[in-house]
Formats: structure tokens, sequence, C-alpha cells
């Protein structure tokens, strides 16, 4: 019998599910690049009433509603063999200190993860893209601050369009956000000093969204990081 060694990563899930699923077959697809197995996952999709949903990540109002919810599902994971865990949402990250001191395993920070990123890419200044609540709280300036790196928003005109956005792609309804919308968001980030777009909302990977500056895909960037941690 072959003893089984590698780390198991626990997602809580639901956050949306879309990207909750793309996390999970991104995951599998990168470490089988570099394993001749396949890597162990355990999925907690929160079951919170869409209207929670809807509020905390659309509205930016009630996201304390949700806290009860996501330390459940870190014990769950905790309790099912997790090694460490991830939680693939940008506006949820303001719990990740309650998250963390309510398990033993250890839960990798998007955050963290994002700043080093861009520290990495040498990006100075980054215009932001994100959900009502990460807006409002600022959830990134401490540590993009920081390390030296400036932030930009949208105006609130065009906030309202991003919030739309990611309603809309939480809900899998069909989109009045059009790609030229969100184009000229990018475009007018830029024009104000932005070298770089950063999708702070992980549902925003959903969208197409073009830009003549590179994009930092938060997405993308925690998936690589659980990957690594997957290989410690």
């Amino acid at each position: 019998m072959i003893k089984n060694t590698i780390k198991t990563i626990g997602i809580i899930g639901g956050v949306g599910p879309e990207t909750t699923s793309k996390i999970y077959h991104s995951i599998i697809d990168t470490y089988k690049r570099q394993s001749d197995r396949y890597p162990s996952i355990v999925i907690y999709n929160l079951p919170f009433p869409f209207i929670i949903e809807n509020e905390a990540i659309a509205k930016g109002i009630n996201v304390h509603k949700m806290l009860p919810f996501l330390i459940d599902g870190a014990k769950i994971l905790e309790k099912s063999g997790a090694d460490f865990g991830i939680l693939p949402c940008n506006t949820l990250h303001k719990y990740i200190k309650e998250i963390r001191e309510a398990v033993k395993i250890p839960f990798l920070s998007i955050l963290d993860e994002t700043v080093l990123e861009l520290i990495s890419n040498k990006v100075k200044t980054v215009g932001v893209l994100a959900t009502e609540t990460t807006v409002k709280d600022r959830l990134y300036d401490s540590l993009l601050g920081k390390n030296g790196i400036n932030v930009l928003y949208p105006t609130e005109t065009e906030q309202k369009t991003i919030n739309q956005l990611i309603l809309e792609l939480i809900n899998k309804t069909k989109g009045k956000c059009s790609e030229q919308q969100m184009e000229e968001i990018c475009s007018s980030l830029h024009k104000k000093g932005a070298g770089a777009i950063l999708l702070a909302c992980t549902d925003l990977q959903l969208a197409k969204i073009n830009s003549k500056i590179p994009i930092f895909d938060t997405t993308d960037i925690l998936i690589a990081a659980s990957v690594r941690e997957l290989f410690k």
C-alpha cells in the first residue's frame, strides 16, 4: 500500500460557485503538470441564503452575517483532514483573522499573496476593481501602502457598474454591463496613473475584461499559491 504523504487543501466554496469550480479545476490542472497523481482537495460549499450573499458581496451591507458560515466552514474543513485552507473571496478576507483564530490549520491570505505578486512585478500604482465592500473597507490599502504601492479606485458611478457586473456573474444572469464599459473603467484608471489593474474580486475572472495595461487576477494568484503550498 502506497502511503499518502501529500497535503490536503481545504476550500471554503460557494462565493460564488463558478469561481469555486474554476479554482478546483485549475488547481488540479496545475498540480498534474508537476506530479504523477491528483491533488487531495476538500471543498465545503457555504450554505448561506442568497439575500445575504447579494447584500454582502454586491451591495456592501450586512457582511457580518456571513462570519458564522465562514467559521463553521473552516472548522468542517479542519475536521475533514485539510492541512491548510483557502477562501476564494477577496471581500470576506476582512475576516481572515477570525477564521485563522477559529482553527488550528493555516489559511492562506489572498491579500498577502497578491501584494507579493505586485511587488514581484514592480507595480507602483494599481487600479482596483472589486466589490462595494472591498472598496469601502479599503481592504488592500494598508498592505499595499506599506510596500510602496499606490491604490486607485473607480468613481462612484463606475463602481456601480462593477457592482452590477459582479451581481450578474454571481447569479449567472444576462449581463447589462458591456465589455466596453469595463474597458473604459480600466482606461480611466490608467489615465489617473495606474500601471496595472487588479481584479480584487474572484468572480471578475468570469468576465471578459480588456485593458491596455497589465491585469493581475487574484484568482490566478491564489491558485498558484495553493499549488505551491501543496508541494511544500
